[in-house]
């Protein structure tokens, strides 16, 4: 049998049950824990975004409360995830799956710790958040999403270290610290290997090709600036190894301690945010996408969305409905199981495209293109794009990702962008506002390097022009090809829109069809008001990607819905697509945002 390579020895061992636990490092690390629950008035409630508020309960697979740093006496807040140490843990730990209640306990000792003035260390081993249903009820994406706006402004000094599985937005929510380790033998990656591998290449057995796109090691943290600093561990075979390990973290939190006391907050705040805004960073150039060329396309037929149909078959549907017809059909999985119900009514596929894609009975949406939404959003011939050159060829050269040029090619071929997000301004009637509109045709409108480099750089110039940014989500989340470059651009995006909130500016954000994944669970929840399209698929993640990462269990579709997220205080409005503009300019004339808004002139280029 050949040697396993460095990627899967290091993928295999980040999951051993011998592994280091966050148990472990407690017990050596400090003392006289006290667990958030013996902490009076601790708080077990959280309020979703409408207002409804959300009981608490435990979650086993986090350890939340305050200790003592042993040589220090100085204590501090702790949240610390923990992957099994054996079969018996399984179940009680959720196989590593963090729930909902982990989160919010998390976001809660988080304030806790900002309101006592303690140091906050975090320790990071999941395989990712619980996708299924209970944790969907309890607004999981907001939660992790929360986390993460909550770490990049946290006004209390923070370190974090991965110390086994970092799974996608599970592990991100607490990692973006003021000081990032990492042990050796760990690993930290936008999706498992192992779906991946299912995913992206078909196959339950191509984790080393996954873990090749992924690259998940210490060394490529390093290397993109995603940790600071590798904490040295190790063989998991060797007879001393925990001890060995426990005494380098030690070593490495005593250090990383000391150098917090003696720095600046306000510093410590600026190189975090600088941090995750380097991570995929692009060649800054600035175009400018003009009113003719938007108008040029008006005159072009869409065929994006229409089946192709011999003239045959049209004529004969003709003649027997007496128009070219559209059924609103159930969707159905590969087993047969209705997925996204419909009315199955049938009307003049006309109809369908004069109401933007959605049934005309039930509002059912189909997925549509950005320029579509920019049509229906923005007033005739206003819009004018930004940055529409930039791809990921355009990246820094120290991100060497796997090589997917070809689809990106092919991608970009059937459409008119280059990436996955547009960005831009127009009027909505006679406000100016700044956009930016995910572009499901270019790969789902998966968040890569350029989706993250732009929904900066549009947040930055809505600052600057003292405009509101109004933002269509249509994503599948973040992309797996670019690995944990793409996981970071959850929080890129995240602090681009606390840079917005800071300045006082309102963030209008809307649920397209579908919004799953990374988008969800990152900027997509963080507007000041939330819509969402009627009957959209609004999930944590998708049901053919939970079923490929979880041994084919999958969701129940009644709460991947916008009308689920809605009941539970997760949305402020769900509405019909065709009434979106008329939705977005209402809420931009609530007080106190309309009287500092521009009226009727167009920002500068």
């Amino acid at each position: 049998m050949s040697r396993p390579s460095k990627l899967t020895s290091i993928h295999e061992q980040s999951r051993s049950y011998n592994k280091v636990k966050s148990k472990d490092i407690i017990d050596y690390v400090y003392r006289d824990f006290v667990p958030y629950y013996e902490i009076p008035d601790f708080p077990m409630q959280i309020t979703a975004p409408s207002g409804i508020g959300m009981e608490i309960v435990d979650d086993p697979a986090v350890i939340v409360g305050t200790a003592v740093l042993n040589k220090t006496n100085k204590r501090v807040a702790v949240i610390a995830q923990q992957m099994p140490s054996g079969d018996a843990e399984r179940a009680r730990l959720n196989y590593g799956l963090v729930k909902a209640d982990g989160y919010a306990l998390s976001y809660n000792m988080m304030s806790y710790a900002e309101e006592n003035g303690l140091m906050l260390h975090t320790y990071i081993d999941t395989i990712g958040g619980d996708p299924f249903e209970y944790s969907a009820g309890k607004l999981q994406s907001w939660l992790i999403s929360n986390c993460q706006a909550k770490m990049i402004s946290l006004s209390t000094k923070s370190i974090s270290t991965v110390i086994g599985s970092g799974g996608s937005g599970g592990a991100i929510a607490l990692q973006l610290a003021h000081k990032r380790y990492m042990l050796s033998r760990a690993e930290y990656s936008v999706i498992t290997a192992e779906g991946c591998s299912a995913i992206l290449f078909r196959s339950a057995d191509k984790i080393e090709e996954a873990l090749e796109v992924l690259q998940p090691t210490s060394d490529f943290m390093l290397k993109y600036g995603i940790v600071d600093k590798v904490i040295k561990e190790p063989a998991l075979d060797s007879s001393d190894y925990k001890r060995k390990v426990l005494i380098n973290i030690e070593k490495m939190l005593l250090a990383g301690t000391d150098e917090l006391e003696k720095s600046d907050m306000r510093y410590l705040h600026n190189n975090l945010v600088n941090r995750i805004q380097e991570c995929g960073e692009v060649e800054k150039r600035e175009h400018t996408y003009h009113a003719i060329t938007k108008k040029i396309k008006s005159w072009l037929p869409h065929y994006s969305f229409s089946r192709t149909t011999t003239p045959e078959v049209s004529h004969m549907q003709i003649a027997l409905y007496g128009a070219e017809p559209h059924f609103c059909n159930d969707e159905k999985d590969q087993d047969g199981k209705i997925v996204r119900a419909g009315c199955r009514k049938h009307f003049a596929k006309e109809e369908f495209q004069k109401n933007y894609y959605a049934c005309p009975y039930c509002e059912k949406p189909n997925p549509i293109g950005s320029h579509d939404y920019l049509d229906l959003l923005l007033n005739s011939d206003s819009f004018h794009e930004f940055h529409s050159d930039l791809s990921v060829d355009d990246i820094d050269s120290r991100f060497s990702f796997h090589d997917y040029s070809e689809t990106r090619r092919k991608n970009a071929g059937r459409i008119e962008s280059k990436d996955s997000l547009v960005v831009g301004y127009g009027e909505i009637f006679e406000l100016p506002v700044a956009v930016a509109v995910s572009e499901f045709r270019f790969m789902g409108g998966s968040m890569g390097a350029v989706f993250g480099e732009k929904m900066k750089l549009i947040a930055n110039y809505a600052v600057r022009e003292n405009l509101p940014l109004i933002c269509v989500t249509a994503s599948g989340g973040a992309r797996m090809q670019e690995g944990t470059v793409a996981l970071y651009q959850m929080a890129k995006t995240i602090s681009a829109i606390l840079k917005l909130k800071e300045a006082g500016l309102p963030f209008i954000s809307v649920l397209g069809h579908p919004t799953t994944g990374g988008a969800l669970a990152s900027y997509a929840v963080q507007g000041d008001f939330i819509i969402s399209e009627k009957k959209a698929t609004i999930a944590f993640a998708g049901d053919r990607v939970v079923k490929l990462t979880s041994g084919g269990r999958g969701v129940d579709p009644n709460t991947m819905t916008s009308e689920f997220f809605s009941k539970r205080g997760g949305i402020h409005l769900v509405t019909e697509r065709s009434q979106l503009k008329s939705s977005i300019s209402g809420v931009l004339r609530l007080t106190p945002w309309h009287s500092r808004l521009k009226i009727s002139q167009s920002p500068a280029d």
